[in-house]
């Protein structure tokens, strides 16, 4: 539930509004939900809307502007809690216990690359963080294999971090393994497709990023020792395998036995190589002669060009993505026009999920919200009018909002409804029953729909009557 407090410059309050979903246009206009009367304030100024529980503001080209904190609003913002919007003259104070991060909060943790990635530190300071190629992105990370949206840090008021992946094509992972939604932990190795991070939550002990994913192998121990080089000398031999034979041989050296050629051993292996490369020759003649041509060559497969040549993986979906946000909005609109509103919400939804940041899903499902709840009117106020329940059917007509789409419908059920009712009024005044006609004739009047004349008319028989 969000409060919603209006003071004019003086400090005044103006006026208290509580609501706890929908949409509110404010203006100068009498059309508009909320009425600013003021030369500052453009006939229509501004939206408020609601979106899963968060409160957004919408400057709606407005000559003055829309100021949040201090700052002007382009195009949407989200509200923070205690909030203050100014408005030509006027100042909006908005409370609610679903809000955003308060404006200029404090970090609470950081991702610092490891070494040789494309990342940059980066620190974390809202309770929601995209991350992503797009510009649109609180963490953007340009490389090829991030996609435009790919993952969320969300931070949740006990001061628990969890990251999400949004669809990404090659994927997010903590730890090197791949995740759907994973509470982060101080340490964890973080990686957005191929580019990774540390992260380092604030007011922990530092932790110097790794050369890559993955430790190097540990060192021997001190006590580890290879083993001994084999020696062609026998093993009467006197050497020592730390420091060499004898006391003038450098360490780790074997002096020759003396006295003794070495010419017999490079004979011996001349001869031995020359017998392999033989034999190796006298093989291959064999083959060729007689066992080549025994054989049947096999006939090649035939392999389809995709598979001999395979191309490298897209590295992102993005333009797919597209494609099917556009259709899902293409739909979307037409079950609009329709008025089939749930088809509508549920593509809508579908498309916001492609794409969190592109505003006309969340315009669209705040409109289906407010065009549900009148539709919803709109058929309690037919019910009421059969059972002949005429002012409860004027106040559900009377509560359907001047944008929506079921206005028109009400308007002209709220004249017929007027019709009816002078008609039975004048019955009841020909039958003298005066208060059953007077009230027939007030009825009428709520409609804003009765003719002049019976304004009239009521006013003189309420005089007579009294």
């Amino acid at each position: 539930m969000f409060t919603l407090i209006i003071e004019d410059k003086h400090g005044a309050i103006v006026d208290e509004y509580s609501f706890e979903d929908g949409e509110f246009v404010v203006g100068r206009s009498q059309s508009c939900d909320i009425v600013l009367a003021a030369d500052n304030v453009s006939r229509r100024h501004s939206r408020l809307y609601t979106v899963e529980g968060r409160c957004y503001i919408e400057d709606l080209s407005s000559a003055n502007g829309a100021w949040l904190n201090g700052k002007r609003i382009h195009n949407v913002a989200e509200l923070p809690r205690s909030a203050q919007v100014r408005i030509g003259d006027f100042f909006l104070h908005i409370e609610g216990a679903a809000f955003a991060r308060p404006l200029g909060s404090a970090v609470f943790a950081r991702l610092m690359p490891l070494h040789g990635s494309v990342g940059e530190v980066t620190e974390l300071n809202r309770a929601t963080m995209l991350v992503g190629r797009g510009k649109d992105c609180s963490i953007i990370v340009s490389d090829p294999s991030v996609s435009r949206i790919h993952s969320k840090f969300t931070r949740d008021p006990a001061g628990r971090v969890v990251l999400e992946d949004l669809r990404s094509s090659n994927g997010t992972y903590v730890n090197e393994r791949r995740i759907d939604v994973c509470e982060l932990q101080h340490g964890d190795r973080v990686r957005f497709g191929t580019v990774g991070f540390v992260y380092q939550v604030e007011g922990e002990e530092e932790i110097e990023p790794l050369e890559d994913a993955y430790p190097p192998a540990p060192p021997p121990s001190p006590g580890f020792r290879s083993s001994p080089p084999i020696s062609s000398y026998g093993d009467d031999y006197n050497y020592d395998y730390e420091g060499g034979g004898g006391e003038s041989a450098a360490p780790g050296v074997y002096p020759a036995e003396p006295g003794r050629s070495v010419l017999p051993q490079v004979a011996a292996l001349a001869i031995i190589a020359l017998a392999v490369t033989g034999l190796v020759v006298l093989v291959g003649l064999a083959y060729d002669r007689w066992v080549s041509p025994a054989l049947e060559p096999m006939p090649e497969p035939d392999v389809p060009a995709a598979v001999a040549n395979p191309q490298p993986p897209v590295a992102d979906s993005e333009e797919a993505e597209q494609k099917e946000f556009k259709d899902l909005v293409a739909r979307g609109r037409e079950a609009v026009e329709m008025r089939q509103w749930d088809q509508a919400e549920g593509l809508f939804k579908k498309a916001r999920r492609l794409d969190p940041i592109r505003e006309e899903p969340i315009r669209a499902l705040n409109r289906i919200a407010t065009e549900k709840r009148a539709g919803a009117e709109f058929h309690k106020a037919e019910e009421a009018f059969a059972r002949k329940a005429y002012e409860e059917a004027i106040q559900h007509h009377r509560r359907i909002p001047s944008s929506s789409v079921y206005r028109a419908d009400a308007d002209v059920a709220l004249k017929a409804i007027a019709g009816v009712l002078e008609i039975e009024g004048e019955n009841l005044c020909r039958q003298k029953k005066m208060e059953d006609c007077l009230e027939r004739f007030r009825l009428a009047l709520r409609t804003d729909f009765a003719s002049p004349e019976l304004e009239k008319k009521y006013l003189k028989l309420l005089k007579q009557h009294k």
